[in-house]
């Protein structure tokens, strides 16, 4: 199979995810801005060098973050559960000659590794997962102590709906979220992209996770973000520092988890 183009099918994929993918200069760009992204921002946790962590990318798509992060890590394992996507990142994956990562066709209600990650990276993902509070206690298992959790999600209350594009979109129930997408001809069913939290859902989601200690953290480099460089973007950080109070407005979530070590016993 080349990788040249890829067009996903209608089954395998919703609305906002199909049509020719091709691994352009810009696609790369991204992927790279993304892993560089994810590892600054986590660096200040991180209790190992780069070239030493095991990581894992959830939800790794068609593999170009995946094999970014693999450019610096020991390890890096892709979990994606769109059979197509894989194949394609593995194809990619061969004609770099990348050893050290490996591509799984798995959700995460399949992870079942414990304490294998130094970092698990979980880069716009959540807001496709159902069972939110099963999928952190896997991610949190499969941590090894010391371990870190990078958690980039859109805000559900950013009123622009960030898949589709339409305006209040994630405000509505289910039902009429559904009416609203094929009233609107960009798609039929809202339910893959529908499950993004609030700025508190997150936080009642974390705080069922006792090993795990959390706070909310601009990127390390703010160029690296998605239009980082507009002034709205940085009149926006510049906000938060000010008043931390705004990420519940803010239109992504970002999240830096640490698994604690557990406490030795002393006889």
């Amino acid at each position: 199979m080349s990788i040249a183009t890829l067009t996903p099918s209608s089954t395998d994929r919703p609305a906002y995810d199909r049509g020719t993918w091709r691994p352009s200069a810009a696609w790369w760009g991204q992927s790279e801005r993304r892993a560089q992204l994810a590892l600054a921002t986590c660096a200040p946790q991180l209790t190992k060098p780069l070239n030493e962590l095991r990581v894992l990318d959830l939800g790794s798509g068609y593999g170009g973050m995946t094999l970014k992060l693999a450019e610096h890590c020991q390890s890096v394992v892709g979990l994606e559960p769109c059979a197509q996507r894989v194949a394609a990142a593995e194809e990619l994956q061969r004609e770099l000659g990348r050893k050290n990562v490996e591509f799984r066709t798995q959700g995460v209600e399949l992870l079942d590794d414990v304490a294998a990650y130094d970092l698990i990276v979980l880069d716009n993902v959540l807001e496709h997962l159902a069972n939110q509070r099963d999928a952190l206690r896997r991610m949190t298992r499969a941590l090894a102590p010391g371990g870190v959790l990078f958690i980039l999600v859109p805000n559900r209350l950013w009123p622009i709906e960030v898949h589709y594009h339409l305006p209040l979109l994630s405000y509505l129930p289910l039902r009429w979220a559904n009416v609203y997408l094929r009233l609107s001809g960009r798609g039929r069913d809202y339910t893959d992209a529908s499950y993004a939290p609030t700025y508190w859902s997150l936080n009642r989601l974390l705080r069922q996770e006792p090993e795990l200690s959390w706070e909310y953290v601009l990127p390390a480099n703010l160029s690296l973000a998605r239009r980082g460089h507009s002034w709205l973007y940085q009149l926006g950080a510049a906000a938060i520092r000010r008043a931390p109070r705004l990420w519940a407005i803010s239109k992504s979530l970002l999240v830096v988890a640490v698994k604690r070590a557990p406490l030795e016993v002393h006889s």
